[in-house]
């Protein structure tokens, strides 16, 4: 294996452990974009290795989130259960799509986030008007966090399994805008959401064929020490100017990937 492919890989996990502890996004939003203009993997191949980096890095920033009280396991595990059902089907139909069509979905999903989140970061908080609406709904908090969770979780699980993006940021938006969830806490649980639905997406690439074992697991290496000091900092940020400063990195990255891709 060239040496130029370890670094990609390793930077790849390194960064991808980065945007999940800062904010909870997946490790696609880096890796895939990194992994297939250096690592020269296909759209396939990048997908299933950032949902198992997803799982390293996710599992160590809830970790770190739980150590600071900013993680709520049971909607976590609500939301889990559907997103790993809708992971697994996402993972299989992913394999009936063309790989240059996979890419590109992938590149303007991450596009379209970054964007959003580096000149709209306050799209992170919570709206006094949107939690209004939610206490004028005739059913309890429990309830509408029950269907919401469930809901959610499968679009969600779906989402990842197919694109192999969003699943993170996602489910941050379905925690603090459905379940009224602070900005921290949103972030520290849907890290962990985010182990269960990667694992399960991960799995269904593994079955397919389409998981590179030895570039994903020099890419976990690098995912753990991302994960470990990012979320460290994350907890003592401000989350405006975080989302901020990881919109314009996920609006770089989208760019180059497009850019190498299909027009290069």
């Amino acid at each position: 294996m060239p040496t130029s492919t370890i670094i990609a890989a390793l930077v790849a996990g390194c960064g991808a452990g980065v945007v999940t502890g800062l904010i909870g996004a997946s490790a696609v939003t880096f890796a895939v974009p990194v992994l297939v203009t250096f690592a020269s993997l296909s759209a396939y191949e990048a997908i299933g290795a950032s949902l198992l980096v997803d799982v390293i890095a996710s599992l160590v920033a809830a970790w770190v989130y739980h150590r600071h009280g900013r993680l709520r396991i049971r909607p976590a595990l609500v939301i889990a259960a559907a997103a790993v059902v809708g992971a697994q089907l996402g993972s299989w139909l992913s394999t009936h799509l063309p790989d240059a069509h996979l890419g590109v979905i992938t590149a303007v999903i991450i596009l379209t986030t970054g964007v959003r989140m580096a000149f709209r970061p306050e799209s992170l908080l919570p709206s006094a008007k949107g939690q209004a609406r939610l206490a004028q709904l005739p059913l309890s908090v429990n309830a509408l966090h029950l269907i919401a969770g469930l809901v959610g979780g499968l679009i969600v699980g779906m989402f990842c399994g197919i694109y192999g993006a969003g699943g993170g940021v996602s489910i941050l938006f379905l925690l603090v805008f459905a379940m009224g969830f602070s900005p921290h806490e949103a972030i520290g649980t849907s890290v962990l959401v985010m182990a269960f639905t990667a694992a399960s997406g991960a799995a269904g690439h593994a079955i397919h064929g389409t998981l590179p074992w030895v570039l994903a697991g020099l890419a976990t290496g690098g995912a753990v020490v991302g994960a470990l000091g990012a979320s460290a900092i994350a907890n003592r940020c401000n989350e405006r100017l975080l989302a901020r400063i990881a919109g314009v990195t996920f609006t770089v990255l989208a760019a180059a990937m497009l850019v190498s891709r299909y027009i290069l």
